[in-house]
């Protein structure tokens, strides 16, 4: 059962594959400033992504606690935010909704999240950006 839905996972992410892509930096900054993103946080928001998918909007990660994935950009969590095959969680997303290169409402989720449990929601931002140099975003064109 396991391996059916690896092989089913594996496809679906080949179909997402014309839809997604990995961002640059001054990308993630336009997303970030058109969702209205407190300049003085971008930095903190671009080291994030980075840090939990490397600014890959298709990444799937899992499985994890309680049979759970982590899904796109802000690698947004099944057990909580989003709901797979079907629209629900705190977010009222359907996770594969977050795996295409229209990050507006992985955003949306990610600034919930954020506004419930700050950056200390993503183990990534934990790890390589609390407390550590962040992304220089000022040669970036608004």
């Amino acid at each position: 059962m396991r391996r059916c839905f690896l092989v089913a996972l594996c496809c679906l992410s080949l179909a997402w594959d014309a839809e997604s892509r990995v961002l640059s930096v001054c990308d993630a900054v336009r997303e970030l400033q058109s969702a209205r993103i407190s300049r003085s946080l971008i930095s903190n928001w671009v080291c994030l992504m980075q840090s939990e998918s490397n600014l890959n909007t298709e990444l799937v990660t899992g499985p994890k606690t309680a049979s759970s994935y982590s899904y796109g950009i802000f690698q947004i969590n099944s057990s909580r935010w989003c709901a797979r095959g079907r629209r629900g969680g705190a977010c009222n997303l359907k996770c594969e909704d977050l795996l295409n290169d229209d990050i507006q409402d992985d955003i949306g989720c990610a600034k919930k999240i954020f506004n419930t449990e700050g950056f200390k929601a993503w183990p990534g931002w934990m790890r390589q950006c609390k407390m550590k140099p962040l992304p220089s975003i000022a040669n970036c064109r608004v």
